[in-house]
C-alpha cells in the first residue's frame, strides 16, 4: 500500500493486480492433447455435427465439476459449440461423445485434457 500526502489531506492507493480472463478455443484437433489455461478462463469447444433431424446423432458431454456449462448451441453448417467456464485449478478431463440418445455406445468420442493453474 502506498500513501501520498497533499497538504492536510492524505490519500491511500492500493495497487490491484488485474487479470484478464481468456477465451480458449478448442476443436477435434485438440483432443487427446494437454491444453494449458487458468482458472476463470472460458473454453469454447466446436465439434462437427450433422443435423439431428436426419441422423439422430448428437453430442453429449461428460463434464467434471470444475467445468461450468455456459452454453450448448447447435451451429449452422453442421457443427455444435459448447461453452464453459473453468472454475477450479487442476487437471480436468472433458469427454464429448457423438451418439443417438437411445444408443449406449458412442459412434465417436473425444477426450480433452485441461490443465488449469
Amino acid at each position: 500500500m502506498a500513501e501520498r500526502a497533499q497538504g492536510s489531506r492524505s490519500a491511500t492507493f492500493r495497487r490491484v493486480e488485474e487479470r484478464v480472463m481468456a477465451l480458449v478455443r478448442l476443436s477435434v484437433a485438440d483432443a487427446a492433447g494437454l491444453t494449458g489455461l487458468r482458472s476463470g478462463d472460458t473454453v469454447e469447444l466446436r465439434l462437427p455435427e450433422s443435423p439431428t433431424t436426419t441422423t439422430g446423432y448428437r453430442w453429449r458431454w461428460l463434464l467434471p465439476e470444475a467445468l461450468r456449462m455456459v452454453a450448448d448451441v447447435p451451429g449452422t453448417g453442421g457443427g455444435r459449440t459448447l461453452t464453459f467456464d473453468v472454475t477450479a485449478c487442476g487437471r480436468h478431463e472433458l469427454r464429448a461423445e457423438l451418439a443417438r440418445p437411445w444408443e449406449e455406445q458412442a459412434r465417436q468420442a473425444f477426450t480433452f485434457v485441461l490443465d488449469a493453474s
